[in-house]
């Protein structure tokens, strides 16, 4: 029997999930048939997103949640599974990216910057995944997928904290891909292009995004509804026997 990339039943928790690429993650998953917890530390933006989907009846609540903060991760899914009966799904898309520009040489990147990046880039996706643990095996299907980039394949330059940031999400997903296997979890990496969200635009040149769109195969700007086809399947049982991979989602630039 085909498997079919559909959500129906399943119950996902999406980190910095509030604006951005994040709000769009959370909408294309309910619209899947996911029940979607949406966690974002902007609180105001968190309510604002879940009102406007069960507008249109979608299963979706929020709650705001700092992706530092063990106690409020806590929280969190304990409220999913509360409201919703469990959770079958872990999004960690919380990252600091664009608070971090404007771009500079590493030999100005200050030591409390470093730290903060780290903290928030690659411990949160940890700490997310160690509480999120014993309710994905409570669910026996469950899905980590984090959130890496492209620049972390190609080392791009003058964003060191950020780019080593999310090589180390490559290798936290391969590794605990390979933890949690036994208990039929898997673990995937998304690895965006520079993406035209909101935020993106009113913070990143104009020139940027046109000197990405030069470099791809499909030569346009991403878009983040671009992600949601890859975030669909890694969510579904349709990719119950993908692991430990990292899926470059930015057009054809980056041709590994």
């Amino acid at each position: 029997m085909s498997k079919t990339i559909s959500l129906d039943g399943s119950v996902a928790v999406v980190t910095g999930g509030a604006v951005g690429i994040g709000a769009v993650y959370v909408e294309g998953m309910a619209r899947a048939g996911a029940s979607v917890l949406a966690t974002d530390i902007d609180e105001v933006a968190a309510i604002a997103l879940a009102k406007r989907l069960q507008a249109d009846g979608l299963q979706v609540e929020s709650m705001r949640m700092d992706v530092t903060d063990p106690a409020q991760i806590d929280e969190a899914l304990r409220f999913a599974q509360a409201t919703f009966g469990g959770v079958d799904i872990l999004v960690n898309n919380a990252a600091l990216f664009t608070t971090l520009l404007p771009m500079r040489p590493f030999t100005e990147i200050e030591s409390e910057d470093w730290a903060r990046v780290m903290k928030v880039n690659v411990e949160a996706p940890f700490l997310c995944a160690k509480a999120a643990l014993p309710y994905l095996r409570q669910s026996g299907r469950g899905r980590i997928i984090n959130i890496s980039s492209t620049t972390a394949l190609t080392g791009a330059p003058t964003l060191l904290h950020y780019i080593t940031s999310k090589g180390a999400v490559i290798a936290l997903t391969r590794a605990l891909a390979r933890e949690v296997g036994g208990d039929a979890i898997t673990v995937n990496n998304i690895a965006p292009g520079l993406t035209s969200s909101p935020t993106a635009l009113s913070t990143v040149d104009a020139e940027r995004f046109d000197a990405a769109a030069a470099t791809r195969a499909v030569k346009r700007h991403q878009q983040p509804e671009d992600l949601v086809g890859t975030l669909l399947f890694l969510a579904s049982e349709a990719s119950s026997f993908v692991t430990g991979q990292t899926h470059v989602v930015d057009g054809g630039a980056f041709l590994q």
